[in-house]
């Protein structure tokens, strides 16, 4: 394994994006985590600017940046023999995240129907 990559999500200003719809990155944001990147050795490879769902109602514009650095020389085995290990980690974090976002959209469903329900029933009595 000579090199490792590690992938990095800089996010707008979710309360601009939300109250708004006009979310932007800050180049001022951005630069530092660059920054702060390269201070470890990190060198920028690769930069997708992506929409995700943000607070199940509105999209939010995410720089999803790609770094990558060699891996010493004496540490290569060791690296290479765990990355296997990484992925089962990584895929394992995935699921507990989607589960939560599953459980916290199907949170607001049920919110809104109980209180469709009660304004409802007030209405009528």
């Amino acid at each position: 394994m000579e090199y490792e990559y590690k992938v990095i999500n800089v996010a707008d200003g979710a309360i601009s994006s939300l109250l708004l719809n006009e979310g932007r990155i800050e180049t001022d944001v951005l630069e530092a985590y660059l920054n702060a990147m390269a201070a470890e050795g990190w060198r920028m490879v690769f930069m997708a600017n992506v929409m995700q769902r943000h607070l199940v109602i509105s999209d939010r514009e995410t720089l999803m940046v790609t770094f990558e650095r060699r891996v010493p020389e004496h540490e290569r085995q060791a690296r290479a023999a765990r990355v296997l290990d990484d992925v089962i980690v990584a895929e394992d974090r995935a699921k507990v995240v989607g589960r939560k976002a599953a459980a916290g959209t199907l949170g607001l469903a049920v919110g809104g129907a109980l209180l469709g329900a009660v304004l409802s029933n007030s209405q009528e009595g």
